[in-house]
């Protein structure tokens, strides 16, 4: 894997985390409830949110946007 590959997942991830953070604080949401909204099991939302899933598949991201109602692209921070 090139630097550069490595740079931008470990990127993608802080990303991620921020804006999940971010919505969890909005909607007032622990990852429990999270998991139980998007459907994902717990165990991958714990990871994800805490950046130990660097490339979280494309599904659960999409679960996980749906239950905040938010889009992909916010939570890949591609949008505002």
């Amino acid at each position: 894997m090139l630097q550069e590959e490595f740079e931008e997942k470990e990127d993608f991830s802080k990303i991620v985390q921020a804006r999940i953070s971010t919505q969890l604080s909005k909607h007032n949401w622990s990852l429990k409830i999270l998991s139980d909204r998007s459907s994902v099991p717990y165990e991958i939302i714990k990871k994800v949110a805490n950046g130990k899933i660097g490339n979280p598949s494309l599904r659960n991201i999409l679960r996980i946007a749906e239950a905040f109602g938010c889009s992909i692209d916010y939570l890949a921070g591609r949008q505002d």
